[in-house]
């Protein structure tokens, strides 16, 4: 069992003014009037930015891009009164120009497919904070807030000042889409120094002790307070993910922090998760999203029983947000970039840096199962957007042509557009699927290489484009190995989900590898071979474009 650290109280005390978020909130009853100020937040204009952010060299045609600049995390996915769904991201939509900083970007979905842009929800620079990074919010249908009404939607974010990270809060009376400032726009908490890590507040409520709770991502622990205002929080203890708690191997920085139940409903245990970013470097593999099984204590601390899992194990899916959509499922949409390379020089057609980069992830629908004595969490890809132009086709090594190299057994070799659905099964002619295949992803500028080793339950991914100059390629081209635990098997299915600039994909058995590919090709061709006597059934689709 992993240790959660208890300490004594550091309380951070504000006195509570009689204006709250810079207007007057008179309650007569059950109403409520607003005197608003000049401090209302405003839906900030796209269309005063730097050239060069909005045009659309790598925006992909089957996953949501933003309309301008540069994106990167999830903030909270909520369900709005409007039935819609509703999420922020974080949006830089001056990116590499002057005015450089995210801000929260408000979208919503009825369908997790087709996405319509709200605009900027919570602009940077304003009410004392300045560029607005990661947080969440939370629903005040309980009343928790006593000084807002119960329609009210409370957003705790980070803002990174001159004197360090600091926790501010702000709230909507419009089902998310402006906000105001809260707390007098001064923040709920302050990190100590200037140099602590001190971010990605995210808030929720415990019933057991009728306390908001906020777990913030501190380095190489998530800090945990409580609070029963919403303004002055006690700290309450840690779950740390050091090396002294994680078998000696290190996770790096910790961010974006969240908590979710699972029911198992095989063996109707409920699980709590605690969902994080972490950089897997001494895991054999690049920053991503992480998952640890555990359990809560009365308090709200977390505890964990297990050690953390890679959520995803791709190289491209990072900030992560989620949605209990069940006792049983989560859904999930990560920012399909890394920061290791996403913020290098990538180059348009023209030669020229590109300022226009960002989309998310495919939706992945998330559940827990018990598997050789431990908890899991299995994904599987959600994309119920239309298909047109199907191709099935079916060939054997034995009547395949030898690939280039001179080894291989060439099963397929297609072209087809950019966004595609792709579904590979793969059976042996006389016994259990053997050797290699290798599946390839080419446009005239990128190249993904999928090599899977049926044997050993392994599977290597390479890429390359010429899209990337600089450090930044190096890293991106960087190639990664994955054990699937799905060897020697008469039957081997994968699924992939393809678009201009990203490749999703499904393994057996619910592993995902999500990664972003640089290319502005809007065609590709599709190449699947086999080392040994084995077969596969092909199926490809063309998705339909969406809206966004």
């Amino acid at each position: 069992m992993l240790k959660t650290i208890k300490t004594k109280k550091n309380t951070t005390k504000y006195t509570l003014v009689a204006l709250v978020a810079g207007f007057a909130l008179l309650s007569v009853g059950s109403s409520y009037i607003h005197a608003r100020s000049a401090q209302k937040l405003s839906n900030s204009n796209l269309s005063n930015i730097t050239a060069n952010t909005n045009t659309d060299g790598f925006q992909q045609s089957n996953h949501y891009n933003t309309p301008k600049g540069f994106m990167n995390d999830i903030q909270t996915i909520f369900k709005g009164t409007d039935d819609y769904y509703h999420l922020y991201y974080l949006l830089n939509k001056n990116y590499k120009s002057s005015n450089d900083g995210t801000e929260w970007y408000h979208i919503r979905t009825k369908d997790w497919e087709h996405f319509e842009d709200l605009g900027v929800a919570i602009p940077k620079f304003v009410n004392g904070w300045s560029a607005v990074a990661s947080g969440s919010v939370y629903q005040n249908r309980n009343g928790f807030f006593r000084d807002l009404p119960k329609t009210a939607i409370i957003a705790y974010f980070t803002s990174y000042t001159e004197t360090g990270q600091h926790q501010y809060a702000a709230y909507s009376l419009d089902d998310g889409r402006t906000y105001h400032p809260y707390n007098h726009s001064q923040p709920v908490m302050k990190a100590k120094s200037k140099e602590q890590n001190f971010r990605d507040p995210h808030v929720w409520y415990n019933e057991s002790t009728k306390k908001l709770m906020m777990y913030l991502a501190e380095g190489d622990k998530v800090g945990i307070y409580s609070s029963t205002d919403g303004k002055k929080w006690e700290y309450q203890g840690a779950t740390m993910l050091n090396g002294s708690t994680l078998d000696g191997k290190e996770l790096g920085l910790i961010e974006c922090p969240n908590l979710k139940s699972f029911y198992d409903p095989q063996t109707k245990t409920t699980k709590h998760v605690l969902l994080f970013g972490a950089n897997g470097y001494q895991y054999g593999s690049t920053t991503g999203s992480y998952y640890m099984i555990g359990h809560l204590e009365a308090n709200g601390n977390f505890v964990a029983e297990q050690q953390p899992e890679r959520l995803d194990y791709g190289t491209d899916y990072y900030g992560a947000n989620y949605y209990q959509e069940s006792p049983t499922r989560v859904k999930s949409i990560g920012w399909m970039g890394n920061w290791e390379y996403s913020q290098g020089q990538i180059l348009k057609d023209d030669g020229q840096e590109a300022k226009h980069i960002g989309s998310m992830s495919s939706t992945h629908s998330l559940s827990m199962t018990q598997k050789d004595g431990k908890y899991v969490v299995r994904s599987r890809l959600i994309n119920n957007n239309a298909r047109t132009s199907g191709l099935r086709t079916k060939q054997s090594a034995r009547t395949s042509k030898t690939a280039p190299d001179g080894y291989h057994k060439e099963l397929l070799k297609v072209n087809r557009k950019a966004s595609q659905e792709i579904s590979l099964h793969f059976a042996n002619n006389t016994a259990n699927t053997k050797g290699h295949v290798r599946v390839f992803i080419n446009q005239n500028d990128s190249r993904v290489s999928v090599d899977l080793n049926t044997e050993t339950g392994t599977y290597e991914v390479k890429r390359n484009s010429s899209k990337i100059t600089g450090e930044a390629k190096n890293k991106y081209e960087k190639a990664y190995a994955v054990y699937n635990n799905w060897q020697n098997r008469q039957r081997y299915f994968v699924y992939l989900v393809a678009d201009k600039g990203s490749l999703e994909i499904a393994m057996p058995d619910g592993q995902i590898y999500s990664l972003m590919k640089l290319s502005s090709d809007p065609n590709m061709q599709v190449v699947v071979e086999s080392s040994t006597d084995n077969s596969v059934s092909a199926t490809l689709c063309d998705f339909q474009n969406k809206t966004r």
